[in-house]
């Protein structure tokens, strides 16, 4: 029973740590003697209860304690911009955001411009047209399809180019691939004349937390090779900041 306590313990004091928790900061709180806890955690990371940041070594949920996390848990966007973002506007030179789902509507919360003249929907504060925006799909692909597609019929469906997805249908019949795949991208969807590479930051619990997306000019990404290399670049980029907010993969 004791050790039922204990573990309980630990669950609810990183539950309610949107940094995550070190080892000794855990032992501390619930008085357990540093060894007894290293023997806990061990157990509970095993399990997939608890996943640990490569980073700094803090203590996260883990997905498999998911189920017992409310929606609304951690909903507060992200504190501040994470290195591996700045590097990414340094590895491509496009313009690199970051969005939140907020409530109902994806909100950019983070812009690094490109050094390249590029006229973009995408500013910071800007919330993102849910069909259109390949970041914004990113985020609702991870959502319940009611939920999804009740948002996506709270908004005109407005056509900003030609490519513009005009149906609630093609835009879900989107989330299937995203979530196999683990990007989305866009055409020329929102903006004329650009390529949109986006993928999921996901927090711990497995839940996407952000989208990070890329943006540059076609002229840029004329080759299936180059659309690739840059998906690729996107994709390792959000894992890296994924899996410092101490994601684990239940298939790892």
């Amino acid at each position: 029973m004791q050790l039922v306590k204990r573990a309980l313990g630990v669950l609810r004091i990183v539950a309610d740590s949107d940094g995550g928790v070190t080892l000794r900061e855990l032992a501390t709180q619930l008085d357990i003697p540093l060894s007894s806890m290293h023997r806990l955690i061990a157990v509970l990371e095993e399990s997939k209860c608890l996943g640990r940041s490569s980073a700094n070594r803090t203590y996260f949920l883990g997905p498999a304690a998911r189920r017992f996390v409310a929606d609304n848990h951690m909903a507060q966007p992200l504190s501040s911009p994470h290195p591996t973002v700045g590097e990414l506007w340094r590895k491509t030179r496009g313009t690199v955001s970051v969005t939140e789902l907020l409530g109902e509507q994806a909100v950019c919360t983070m812009v690094l411009q490109s050094d390249r003249p590029l006229r973009l929907f995408t500013q910071y504060g800007q919330s993102m047209p849910m069909h259109a925006a390949a970041c914004a799909r990113v985020l609702l692909a991870d959502q319940p399809e009611t939920l999804a597609r009740r948002v996506l019929r709270r908004q005109p469906l407005t056509s900003f180019t030609r490519n513009t997805p005009g149906t609630v249908e093609s835009v879900c019949a989107r989330f299937e691939k995203i979530r196999r795949c683990g990007y989305e991208t866009s055409l020329a969807e929102l903006d004329e004349g650009v390529f949109v590479a986006a993928a999921p930051v996901r927090f711990s619990t497995g839940r996407t937390r952000a989208a990070v997306a890329v943006t540059v000019p076609l002229s840029a990404v004329l080759t299936e090779t180059s659309r690739r290399a840059l998906i690729e670049t996107v994709v390792e980029a959000a894992a890296e900041v994924s899996l410092d907010l101490g994601y684990v993969s239940l298939a790892a």
